[in-house]
Parts: C-alpha cells; sequence; structure tokens
C-alpha cells in the first residue's frame, strides 16, 4: 500500500480538495508525455527539467500553500474567487488552480511563447483556463476591465523581484480592487545572508555579461557620439534605468543635468530597453514601505526547505532547517530559503 500524499496539511474543507487536486496533477504530470507536445525543444525541455524532473513535488507543494493562504486572506469562498497566476512560466500554480472550482482562473505572461506553449500544455491535460493574457500589469489588468471583471487573488511564485516598477505594480492592483490580495513568493530573500549572497552574485554576473553590454549598445543607438569615457560612466549611472527613465537618465546627462538616483538599487539591474526580468534585492521595511504607500497592508513570512531530495542527507538539513524557522517564530525568514509577501487590505 502506497503511504498518503499530503502537499498541504490541514483537515478544513478547502484544504483536503486542494491537496486531492495536488495530488491528482501530480500524477498527472509524472504520466504525462511532454515529447509529444508540438512546441520548440526549447521550451519543452524547460518544462521537463524545470516542472517534470526533481523538483515537481516542491513545485505543486508551493502552489498549495499560495492558494490555501491567498483564499484564506481574502475571506471568500473558492468559488466567488477570480485568481491569477501573475507571470506564471511553465510553473504549477496555474495548473493546480485550474483543477479547483475557482470562478475564474487567469494565467499570465510576459512573452508570448510562454503563454502558447501553457495553454498547449494545459488543453493536452484537459485542465481549464478562463483566460491568457500577455504582458505586463497594465495589459492584465486591461483585460480585466474589458471583460468587466476584477481580480480577487493575484498569485505568483519568484516573480516579485524582477517587476520593474514595484510601486507602480501596488498601485495599479489597488486602484483595480483595492479588496485584491496579492500574494507573492520570492527567493531573493534579503534576511537569509546565503540567500543575498546567492542574489547578490547572480545579480553582479548578469549585469557584468548580459545588462550592461546591452545598455551600452542601446546608449550608442541613442547617442552615436558619445566618447568611450562618457559611455562607461553613463552605463553605471543607468544600472536599474529602463524604458522612460533609461531615455531620460541618458537626455540628463547630455545635458549636464542630475540623474535621478533609482530607488532601492543595492544589486539592481535589468534590460534598459524594456524593463524585462529586472532582477531586486529588497528588505522587509522596503516591501513595507512600498506596499503600504499603495494603500495595502502587509505579511512578510518565512518560506521553507524542499525535503523531497533524493538525497536522504539534503532531506533531513532541510527538515532541521525547516524546525529552525519554526521555532524562530515571526523571525524565521532569516533562515528560510523564499519569503511570502503578501499585501492585502
Amino acid at each position: 500500500m502506497q503511504p498518503e500524499i499530503i502537499f498541504l496539511k490541514g483537515k478544513d474543507q478547502l484544504a483536503v480538495l486542494i491537496n486531492k487536486k495536488a495530488v491528482d496533477l501530480f500524477f498527472a504530470l509524472q504520466n504525462f508525455d511532454a515529447t509529444s507536445l508540438d512546441i520548440e525543444d526549447s521550451f519543452k525541455d524547460y518544462f521537463i527539467d524545470h516542472h517534470l524532473g526533481k523538483r515537481l513535488f516542491f513545485s505543486i507543494q508551493n502552489s498549495t500553500h499560495i492558494i490555501y493562504q491567498s483564499v484564506k486572506k481574502s475571506g471568500k469562498l473558492i468559488e466567488q474567487i477570480t485568481i491569477m497566476d501573475y507571470g506564471a512560466g511553465l510553473g504549477t500554480l496555474y495548473m493546480l488552480a485550474g483543477m479547483l472550482p475557482f470562478k475564474r482562473i487567469v494565467y499570465n505572461d510576459y512573452l508570448p511563447d510562454w503563454k502558447n506553449t501553457a495553454e498547449l500544455i494545459c488543453r493536452a491535460m484537459q485542465i481549464n483556463i478562463d483566460g491568457y493574457v500577455t504582458g505586463d500589469i497594465d495589459e492584465v489588468l486591461n483585460y480585466a476591465t474589458n471583460n468587466a471583471f476584477t481580480y480577487d487573488i493575484i498569485a505568483s511564485r519568484n516573480v516579485i523581484e524582477h517587476i520593474y516598477s514595484l510601486p507602480f505594480f501596488y498601485e495599479e492592483v489597488f486602484r483595480h480592487n483595492p479588496n485584491a490580495v496579492i500574494f507573492s513568493t520570492t527567493s531573493a530573500n534579503y534576511h537569509n545572508p546565503a540567500m543575498y549572497l546567492k542574489h547578490y552574485l547572480l545579480h553582479k554576473k548578469i549585469e557584468r555579461e548580459q545588462y550592461l553590454p546591452h545598455r551600452k549598445t542601446a546608449i550608442q543607438n541613442i547617442w552615436p557620439g558619445i566618447s568611450a569615457e562618457q559611455l562607461n560612466e553613463l552605463g553605471a549611472l543607468t544600472r536599474g534605468k529602463a524604458k522612460e527613465d533609461f531615455i531620460d537618465a541618458i537626455d540628463n546627462y547630455k545635458n549636464a543635468r542630475p540623474i535621478v538616483p533609482v530607488q532601492y538599487l543595492r544589486t539592481n539591474t535589468c534590460i534598459s530597453t524594456t524593463g524585462y526580468w529586472c532582477e531586486h534585492l529588497l528588505s522587509k521595511q522596503e516591501y513595507k514601505s512600498i506596499i503600504t504607500t499603495a494603500g495595502y497592508k502587509m505579511d512578510y513570512t518565512a518560506g521553507y526547505w524542499d525535503a523531497n531530495y533524493k538525497s536522504g542527507i539534503m532531506n533531513l538539513l532541510a527538515k532541521f532547517l525547516n524546525k529552525v524557522i519554526n521555532l524562530s517564530g515571526k523571525k524565521g525568514y532569516f533562515f528560510s530559503p523564499f519569503v511570502n509577501v503578501i499585501a492585502y487590505n
């Protein structure tokens, strides 16, 4: 007899329902032949490596917790809720949501290729998603307005650190529905020294190898006559700026005007032409300042370590760290690999 699979502990009706559907999704994905999908090999490989491989259990476990906690935070019945998976990629959150009796489920990703791939996967697995939207928060909210509904929950996993303007994001969602729950998880945990160092080094590498050269090319396209010395200086001064902010900074530099500093710059960097795939590393207090200024309250809570590796030693270490997190109470995020940033009213 196989041991019972538990993704989400709890005996209330919602927890039992979510866990049951999570188990169904787990087995469906384990038996899913992704090679049969008519998609590009790069997307197929990404889906197989990231979501059908060794981290499948952890991915679904995260999705159950996000959905359960956000539904509870909303104070509504699941049948009354419109939920969106923001920046969903090819994760499991929107899939699990599509197996639950939400009023409406909307998928979002910035890039059409990801959206098209997600749609094909859901169709193959007979998972119903009510709407697929590409683009930033503007397009997502316009889609809701044009279809005469509002979002009750906007959920995401490892997306919040990539949003170019977090103040704009929260202000726009508050304007759309001030009672919406915005439930975000991020592994860019400023308060855990190990996770801080990991992201610090990652940001430095991306900036050095990708974003700075891209930015310098964009600057030269806008200002062909710039000198090498000016290019190096302006390249450094525009780190973390994109779109109109980036163009304005170049214009200000050319005309000897001051360049407005990027708020919470730290290791922040991004693609200057679009702001896509921004890299933030923000503290609890910085998130709180942004979220409360937009009009929401904030909870900032610890995540947990994956304890479902094939390695017994890894699992023992993860279980030990999870106990440390639990014993640390509200300060558990100093030891957790990711944090939950929850905006609500």
